[in-house]
């Protein structure tokens, strides 16, 4: 269900040119164009509010949902045959396609130019594309994309990967020198080789990927493709072609589709209907289009990978290589899915851009790419999958590498032996001083082992070492909460997130430390931003009305919460207006 929720998500997102390998063995359908004049009746979203969800309820503060069988195998419980490639279509090389304008070849990018620059001769679409969706609009779409993948498990929300993957992609965003665009990287926890860039600058990359990938520039290489996609804004030039599709037919299909794909939708019409439409879609582009999207994106990202330090041929690297992987698998991918397979000339294509830049004698890559890896291994797996055997197999074959020694360690605390994991983690620790998620993971390791004072100990000092670093105050704050000191955490959770944006979970981690430390104002009022994060507008406005309601609050607090309430208001008449015609 994962699976199937995952790639209708990714058929409204109509960039049917995402990381996919898989081949395409229905060309000649996609040549064909099904009628898709009908349109969705969803009720419009807000343009002013921050997330597109429709008001909620006024029921009390949610519960934690039940555990979903499809979550990663909790790291820390006690804590809250293959397919053979068909030959490529021949490319009319008198003729490609770039965005929407066609160009002959001689416009596009060649070895022998000498223009390094991010744009070069990339048709400027900017303007059409903004005439059709802003980019707040945009912004709305992604964050339906975004609660919808959360709400639904498909994420791998943990902090640790999260920030290798934003301080990653911003690496290479901010060469775009774009600041108009938010970039937004997230990992789906799916085991798909696969990748998509969808409204908003959000970015997802799957478990899979990351796995499958043998260098840090590889991931870089991948990342830089789809954040070629959103700095050409190729999503809103589709949205050109398709122009009658409007922010809330998109907005409606995705709901229908989510919630069908949910098992929620009890007569299937729904999503029968938003699919139906999807597929129609997608049907629409022609293959020509398809390759001008990609090899736009390629020299983009071809640029955007250079600029930040990393290998400019590895994309035509990582391309060759997923091209010969025989493990690619096609099963329970839908055929609207499977893209265009990578084709000789694009690889060629790739290899002459990177050519373009000059050659390094050494290229940067973070010592934390093989322990991230290993994390995500673990973090993604299940019992099923057995990593203890994995490990101790290939113990038995070589020595293990610090970070497959690191995963093994994880794997120990997740089976309730972190006693084992603690030494491990020390000696990696002083071997790696300059990495951060292992002083997390020897604090969280000597909480597991019952050695609770030890453990608050080596949290504080990582604290002073690295201040402020996101993953390591959130674990110190729940092992404080552990520990029954909920005051100090929620001490450094503020201090944190003062100057931090959290994510939603770990706004509502704050929240859970107010309500344990008795502040049961911020308590309130932290569920309300949980929610509001989150779209809920109606659930935000009940939580702050409660946080104004309790007793002896200081003005500073009062003015806090009226203010962001009168804020939830306002867009809960925007959205009110919007539904009734304006």
């Amino acid at each position: 269900m994962r699976r199937t929720l995952a790639a209708t998500l990714g058929c409204l997102l109509m960039l049917s040119s995402s990381w996919s390998f898989a081949v395409d063995g229905s060309a000649a359908a996609a040549q064909s164009a099904p009628d898709s004049s009908a349109s969705s009746t969803s009720p419009a979203s807000s343009t002013a509010a921050p997330a597109a969800g429709a008001a909620g309820s006024s029921s009390a503060s949610p519960s934690p949902p039940p555990r979903n069988p499809y979550e990663p195998y909790p790291l820390y419980p006690d804590l809250p045959a293959p397919a053979t490639p068909a030959a490529p279509p021949p490319v009319d090389q008198t003729q490609v396609t770039l965005g929407t304008s066609k160009l002959p070849a001689g416009d596009v990018p060649q070895t022998q130019s000498t223009d390094n620059s991010l744009f070069g001769t990339l048709p400027d679409l900017g303007s059409p594309a903004d005439a059709t969706i802003s980019r707040g609009e945009e912004s709305e779409v992604g964050q339906m994309v975004i609660k919808e993948a959360r709400d639904e498990h498909l994420l791998l929300d943990d902090p640790e990967v999260k920030e290798y993957l934003q301080g990653l992609g911003m690496r290479l965003a901010s060469e775009a020198h774009d600041p108009d665009q938010q970039f937004h990287y997230e990992c789906m926890n799916d085991g798909e080789i696969n990748s998509f860039a969808t409204f908003g600058g959000y970015i997802f990359i799957f478990t899979g990927l990351i796995l499958d990938t043998e260098s840090e520039g590889e991931l870089a290489a991948v990342m830089a493709h789809e954040t070629g996609h959103v700095v050409q804004r190729h999503i809103a030039r589709d949205i050109l072609e398709q122009s009658h599709m409007s922010i809330a037919s998109i907005a409606g299909m995705l709901a229908a589709v989510a919630i069908a794909a949910a098992g929620r939708d009890t007569n299937g019409e729904a999503a029968e209907g938003a699919i139906a439409m999807t597929q129609a879609l997608a049907f629409q582009k022609s293959i020509n289009f398809t390759r001008g999207e990609e090899i736009e994106a390629d020299y983009v990202g071809i640029h955007l990978l250079a600029s930040a330090g990393f290998d400019p041929y590895e994309m035509a690297a990582v391309f060759e290589r997923l091209q010969q992987d025989e493990g690619l698998q096609e099963a329970e991918i839908p055929a609207i899915l499977q893209d265009h397979p990578v084709s000789p000339e694009r690889i060629a294509a790739a290899r002459e851009r990177a050519a373009q830049f000059p050659r390094l004698d050494h290229y940067s890559e973070s010592q934390s790419y093989p322990f991230i890896k290993e994390r995500i291994r673990v973090l993604s797996s299940t019992p099923d999958d057995h990593l203890a055997e994995y490990y101790a197999r290939l113990r038995t074959e070589r020595p293990l590498t610090p970070a497959e020694r690191y995963g093994q360690a994880l794997v120990q605390m997740q089976n309730g032996q972190a006693a084992y994991a603690v030494p491990t983690l020390r000696e990696l620790r002083d071997e790696n001083p300059e990495l951060v998620l292992l002083y997390s993971a020897l604090g969280q390791a000597l909480a597991g082992a019952g050695q609770m004072h030890a453990s608050l100990a080596e949290f504080a000092r990582a604290e002073q070492l690295f201040p402020r670093n996101v993953p390591l105050t959130v674990h110190y704050a729940e092992t404080l909460l552990k520990a029954g000191r909920p005051a100090q955490a929620h001490q450094v959770l503020l201090d944190l997130f003062n100057l931090v944006e959290p994510t939603p979970p770990q706004i509502q981690l704050t929240a859970l430390a107010a309500d344990a430390a008795g502040d049961t104002a911020d308590a309130y009022y932290y569920m309300g931003e949980y929610n509001l994060a989150n779209g809920d507008l109606g659930l935000a406005n009940q939580e702050l009305e409660l946080a104004l309601r309790v007793p002896h609050l200081s003005t500073v607090q009062r003015e806090r919460y009226r203010a962001l309430l009168q804020q939830v208001r306002g867009w809960i008449r925007e959205q009110q207006q919007a539904r009734h015609g304006g």
